[in-house]
């Protein structure tokens, strides 16, 4: 259960703004196998490319993590960009997150927290769009 942290060094950024642009653009991505045929690849791929060069462009480094890891409480926390207190004692302790007890431990599933981040950015996202609706028609 390790993860794999990809940080691209300065002098690669403009070959990657190059082959991000022409992504978004719908270019086809093929590799070359020595003896083999050209062989596409799979458009799961390609959006994990999409979604890398894009925090690559932002100046972010990418991990890269299997979905099956299991995180500890503080790992957990700081993903969501909270107190380790306020998962235990508001998430984990109301049912929120799932979780099991590994002796004294609780672990949670990644995608169960990274499920959670996403509901609550899209959230997020409805209240500002609700609050820019407001702003608009002159109510807030």
């Amino acid at each position: 259960m390790t993860a794999s942290t990809f940080e691209p060094p300065p002098d690669e950024q403009r070959q990657l703004q190059v082959l991000a642009q022409h992504l978004e653009q719908g270019a086809r991505v093929v590799v070359n196998l020595p003896g083999q045929p050209p062989l596409a690849i799979s458009p799961v791929l390609i959006e994990l490319l999409k979604a890398s060069l894009k925090e690559f462009g932002a100046g972010h480094g990418v991990t890269l993590l299997t979905s099956k890891r299991e995180l500890s409480t503080a790992e957990a926390a700081a993903l969501l960009g909270i107190s380790r207190p306020h998962l235990i004692q508001t998430l984990l302790a109301d049912g929120t997150l799932p979780h099991r007890l590994v002796g004294t431990h609780r672990r949670l599933a990644l995608t169960d927290v990274l499920r959670y981040q996403a509901e609550r950015e899209r959230q997020h996202a409805l209240l500002d769009e609700i609050t820019a609706e407001e702003q608009a028609a002159g109510l807030y």
